[in-house]
């Protein structure tokens, strides 16, 4: 089933000593880029959670917002760097004493000075962990189920600039013998003015260069290849997986016999519902940039 790159998931999950919330929020991406926002102590995790991510999105520009609430104190132990304090204060007394200023320096300014209380560690909590994994595999669960309702309305839209395709190329076929017979009339009459004027024709040369003529004009191959991309890009649609990339590329080939249809025409009727399948095809590339 195909599925929007756009999508949001969340989940929060509690202990008795941890509250962790997860938010995912996902936008278009030619690949897929992870975007996290960690407070700095719980950094140690980030390459656990890339992993994760990675096996099971997509692709998409996806923001990973981590929030810990640490619910017991004893699982926030502080613990003061004694020897920087101990520095920066020496410090302090040196600068006071060069410019003869007052000490006035308090411990709470002390304690609120860098690195004196450290808040990163290296030491993972196995429940706090547990917790994360937790609320990620619910948060990408729910962002998935929200990009497949977008990814419904998505392939509702390609079906239909699909149909259109197919309709503006059933007209086509029903044109293509009236237009080859209205190129052969041309060929005739101006095969019978040059005859008038020439008398040393090479026939069967002349010949060889009409069919070869009239096998460039013809446009039967094109349209059997275009049908041919449309079947596979709803067969594409219609699997489980979502397949994004694959539309993108038989979109692309959906346009090359397009292009060569319309290079071949030389038919105003015929240019008329070429245009309409372009139109119908450059909405179908916009929407396709849109799945996963």
């Amino acid at each position: 089933m195909l599925q929007s790159m756009t999508g949001y998931g969340s989940s929060t999950q509690s202990s008795q000593n941890y509250s962790v919330t997860i938010e995912l929020k996902s936008l278009n991406s030619k690949y897929l880029e992870l975007v996290m926002k960690l407070p700095k102590v719980y950094v140690k995790y980030e390459h656990k959670l890339r992993n994760i991510l990675s096996k099971r999105l997509g692709r998409g520009k996806v923001l990973v917002l981590l929030n810990v609430d640490v619910l017991n104190p004893d699982k926030q132990p502080i613990k003061i760097n004694r020897a920087l304090i101990k520095g920066y204060l020496t410090e302090f007394k040196s600068v006071a004493n060069e410019l003869g200023m007052k000490e006035d320096i308090s411990l709470e300014f002390l304690l609120g000075l860098p690195e004196v209380i450290p808040t990163e560690s290296e030491n993972e909590d196995p429940e706090e962990w547990e917790l994360i994994e937790k609320a990620l595999a619910e948060a990408i669960e729910r962002m998935i189920e929200s990009r497949v309702e977008e990814g419904k309305s998505l392939s509702a839209d390609l079906d239909n600039r699909v149909k259109g395709i197919r309709t503006e190329l059933e007209i086509i076929k029903d044109l293509a013998p009236k237009r080859m017979e209205i190129i052969r009339e041309r060929l005739e009459k101006s095969l019978d003015e040059i005859r008038s004027k020439v008398t040393d024709l090479d026939k069967n040369r002349f010949e060889q260069e009409l069919i070869f003529y009239l096998e460039k004009q013809d446009i039967n191959e094109e349209i059997v290849r275009l049908t041919q991309h449309l079947n596979f890009f709803e067969e594409m649609q219609a699997l489980n997986k979502s397949n994004g990339k694959k539309l993108q590329f038989i979109s692309q080939e959906m346009g090359r016999e397009i292009n060569t249809i319309g290079s071949k025409a030389n038919n105003a009727d015929l240019q008329r519902h070429v245009v309409r399948m372009k139109d119908e095809l450059e909405k179908i590339k916009e929407q396709v940039l849109n799945a996963v």
